[in-house]
């Protein structure tokens, strides 16, 4: 079935451009020697060549150059039209046009790498028309996510200068000015490690211990644990990678948070880890509402939120940075979740990367 559709789309029949070379050459060249032949054995009959032989061979062979030299620069239309419409599409993309799209042509018999040229020239078109939308929705985000905090904290400013407030108001106050600060330092740590992430591809390899730097992780996260009177339910064989320690954290951090953040209180949370023969494998469950199967295919989008109560703890951000962390150092990430059910995150990491050394 593969190698059906790679010579048949549709009801045109899709040649190499060699092979289709060759096959044209063939018939241009014995139609023209067909034709050209007929065309000399009429004029023989008609006008006669008498017994000139010479005379009739230059003549059929003139006919022939003239016939084929015809076809063939008819038929070179077909190799380089593909480039023209390439040409004049990638010219309304230089311009900023990324809706222009090439249709593929309705030829009989076509060229592979004609097809090819256009295919890959659309879907370049279409990754592009992605990109800039995705541009246009990330600075509308930002803008909304700075928006947000920026107005609170005007706003109670201008509240303290005025001087209307009392102690305890102007107190209550300064604390909401303070978080909505920390907030925006957040929101902006977050921008600027994503945007350094985006830019690496050199990574620093050294030994790792994952599930010490897993329980140091849950250290710095125990006060968010207790005050939701968390439970722990922790199993981590000894693991020991050769990774990034620094952009290792911050999956492990990012999970841990996004875990505990959706866990009901006096509820479970599950980690537990083991070292396979050429990786590592840890997982990291909550026992909270669990993501729509509607919703999991966004949750690596940035600033996609599930749940819009949570939307004051955090910024969306978490989950991107730890695809793209993963994806550095080689190793892949998994959601397994529904409603009511929990969410487990799975992540899966070599145990020894290859340091990159791409520009």
């Amino acid at each position: 079935m593969r190698e059906g559709r790679r010579w048949f789309r549709g009801r045109s029949i899709v040649l190499p451009v060699r092979l289709y070379h060759v096959l044209s050459s063939f018939a241009t060249l014995g139609l023209s020697c067909l034709l050209s032949s007929l065309i000399v054995c009429t004029l023989g009959r008609v006008i006669g060549f008498g017994d000139s032989l010479a005379l009739a061979l230059v003549t059929c062979s003139a006919l022939t150059l003239l016939l084929g030299g015809a076809a063939l620069a008819w038929e070179a239309g077909l190799y380089i039209r593909p480039a023209k419409d390439v040409m004049v599409a990638a010219a309304k993309v230089a311009s900023g046009d990324f809706r222009v799209r090439i249709p593929l042509p309705s030829w009989r018999i076509g060229l592979k790498e004609g097809y090819s040229l256009i295919e890959n020239f659309n879907r370049m078109a279409r990754e592009l028309e992605g990109m800039e939308r995705m541009q246009k929705d990330f600075i509308a985000n930002v803008s909304h996510e700075f928006k947000t905090p920026l107005s609170s904290i005007i706003g109670f400013t201008e509240i303290l200068m005025e001087g209307g407030a009392d102690d305890g108001e102007r107190q209550e106050y300064l604390a909401l000015v303070h978080d909505e600060a920390r907030r925006l330092s957040r929101l902006s740590e977050s921008l600027l490690l994503l945007s350094r992430l985006d830019a690496q591809h050199i990574v620093t390899s050294r030994p790792v211990v994952v599930d010490e730097q897993i329980r140091r992780c849950l250290i710095l996260l125990t006060e968010k644990c207790s005050y939701k009177g968390l439970s722990l339910d922790i199993f981590l064989e000894p693991m020991t990678i050769e990774s990034d320690a620094d952009l290792l954290e911050h999956v492990w951090l990012n999970l841990i948070d996004n875990a505990l953040k959706y866990s009901p209180c006096g509820k479970t949370l599950h980690i537990s880890g083991r070292m396979l023969p050429d990786s590592v494998s840890v997982r990291i469950r909550d026992e909270g509402p669990g993501i729509p199967v509607e919703k999991q295919q966004h949750i690596w989008t940035r600033f996609y939120q599930c749940e819009e109560s949570h939307k004051e703890q955090g910024h969306g951000l978490g989950l991107s940075i730890v695809q793209r962390v993963v994806d550095i150092l080689g190793g892949r990430v998994e959601c397994t979740s529904g409603t009511g059910r929990g969410t487990e995150m799975h992540v899966v990491l070599p145990k020894k990367i290859i340091v990159s050394t791409a520009p």
